[in-house]
């Protein structure tokens, strides 16, 4: 059965459900009802992560679901700042989300091939290179004398293979 519960910050105005839908709460203002309904996410174009506009006080303020669900949903006593999708950038129920670390973001990122193809080719060696990106911007070099871009692809998707779940 979907839970749900207030959003911090739009307490009596707006709730979050373990499945990932967002409602607004029916309330009276200025003598006029306003019924609650289930809001209609928007999809960022730049990110793919799908967002609502929540409005109070008449200040807007457009917020990612996957974010609004983890911190009602879901327990982070390390107190990571990454809300990490185990499927689907779309798929926003709590049971798909995780809290990670910057690093393991990263790699999990770099692992499901959302930050490039992780290849390059260098004119000066005439080689291709391998690499992943643990941290946004930051990139860990795995090997930069391949021959073809097929071998360093494979390279990289060998040594992404091995590394170990870092939350």
């Amino acid at each position: 059965m979907e839970q749900w519960k207030p959003i911090t910050g739009f307490e009596g105005y707006y709730e979050v459900s373990d499945l990932g839908r967002i409602r607004s709460i029916s309330r009276i203002i200025k003598n006029r009802l306003f019924t609650g309904i289930i809001l209609k996410p928007v999809n960022n174009t730049t990110g793919g992560y799908p967002f609502v506009c929540l409005i109070k006080n008449g200040k807007r303020r457009s917020l990612k679901i996957h974010k609004l669900v983890a911190r009602a949903f879901i327990p982070n006593p390390l107190n990571l700042p990454h809300v990490n999708h185990t499927g689907e950038k779309s798929d926003n129920r709590a049971i798909k989300l995780e809290w990670r670390s910057t690093q393991g973001h990263g790699i999990d990122r770099s692992q499901r091939g959302q930050q490039g193809a992780g290849i390059c080719f260098t004119k000066k060696t005439g080689k291709w290179g391998a690499y992943y990106n643990p941290v946004t911007g930051k990139q860990k070099w795995i090997g930069q004398n391949y021959q073809t871009a097929q071998a360093a692809k494979i390279a990289r998707d060998k040594a992404l293979s091995t590394l170990a779940y870092i939350q």
